[in-house]
């Protein structure tokens, strides 16, 4: 073979690959270059209801509404507000009387006789860890120490009328009492204020906790407990509880509400705590807590924190409500 023919087969390659190009060039529409082709179209970014976040991102739960607290805690939109249970305390709490139910991640359980099964008791105690974390989260305060919860009869009571009572002064422990039969998502609201006194107990101290004014003592405990609290009037905020409230006819000095009737006391001082921490700030409430000199309504230092009087503070706060 001569060395021109050597070279014109060395190009048939070349020259089929020239033509395969010039064919799929020919293919495209008129004007248009291979650069121009349009990019196949990305599917549009997932909506809220469409998909699920990925992994990596971060989902802002919905807004709580005062109802959801009713809700099963396993519920999707439950869930989205309510957080699930991630820290653990080691150990046992103080032991109760009654049957041991269970031991959470950070509760134990006991139960007496008379009152809810121990089936009632266990499914509490699993919505009591999520009303738990709740809290916490809301008062950015965790126990360091676990907490033993009894539920009694509510013959066992140590007052007429007591639903629940929280020791915190040694090692913490909180007590409901209830009959069988009776509402429990009440008693886990009870319980959860009762818990909050546990938590305040872990921001202030076990000593000023023994003396703080009972209005913040238990207004401070309603407001802690949040969406559970809310959940029994169904209002959207304390403020607007107490609104309802006191256009209702209950008004005149918060120091002797309690006294006339403690259910719309606890909703009363809820309020008011509300008013004092918007209004004035948590910095300021939280010396104010401390600043208890016993369980006497009024009688923590309003005047040395704020500048006013309890009962100028508490008209101040009735005319947000007219």
């Amino acid at each position: 073979m001569s060395r021109k023919q050597r070279a014109l087969l060395a190009l048939a390659p070349l020259a089929v690959l020239l033509l395969i190009v010039g064919l799929m060039g020919a293919s495209l529409p008129q004007g248009q270059g291979a650069a121009d082709v349009t990019p196949v179209a990305q599917p549009a970014p997932p909506t809220e209801t469409s998909a699920a976040p990925s992994p990596a991102a971060t989902a802002t739960p919905i807004p709580p509404t005062a109802t959801l607290a009713r809700r099963d805690y396993n519920e999707i939109a439950f869930a989205q507000v309510k957080l699930a249970p991630t820290t653990f305390l080691p150990g046992r709490g103080v032991e109760l009387p009654g049957e041991m139910v269970t031991s959470g991640r950070r509760l134990d359980f006991y139960v007496g006789r008379n009152s809810f099964s121990a089936e009632q008791v266990a499914d509490m105690a699993i919505k009591a860890e999520h009303a738990l974390s709740y809290m916490q989260k809301r008062f950015a305060t965790d126990l360091s120490e676990r907490v033993s919860v009894g539920v009694y009869a509510a013959s066992q009571a140590p007052g007429r009328g007591t639903r629940g009572i929280a020791y915190t002064y040694g090692q913490t422990n909180v007590r409901i009492y209830y009959r069988a039969g009776e509402d429990s998502h009440k008693a886990l609201v009870i319980l959860s204020h009762e818990l909050a006194h546990a938590l305040q107990a872990e921001a202030y101290g076990k000593e000023a906790q023994s003396r703080a004014d009972i209005v913040l003592l238990e207004g401070l405990a309603s407001y802690i407990s949040g969406e559970y609290w809310l959940s029994l009037s169904g209002a959207a905020s304390f403020q607007e509880r107490a609104r309802e409230l006191y256009h209702a006819g209950y008004g005149g000095s918060l120091a002797t509400m309690g006294k006339r009737n403690s259910d719309v006391a606890y909703d009363m001082w809820a309020g008011f705590v509300q008013y004092l921490t918007t209004t004035y700030g948590w910095d300021r409430f939280n010396i104010l807590y401390v600043s208890g000199r016993g369980r006497a309504a009024g009688s923590a230092d309003y005047a040395g924190v704020y500048g006013k009087t309890f009962a100028e503070l508490n008209e101040e706060w009735y005319a947000t409500l007219r």
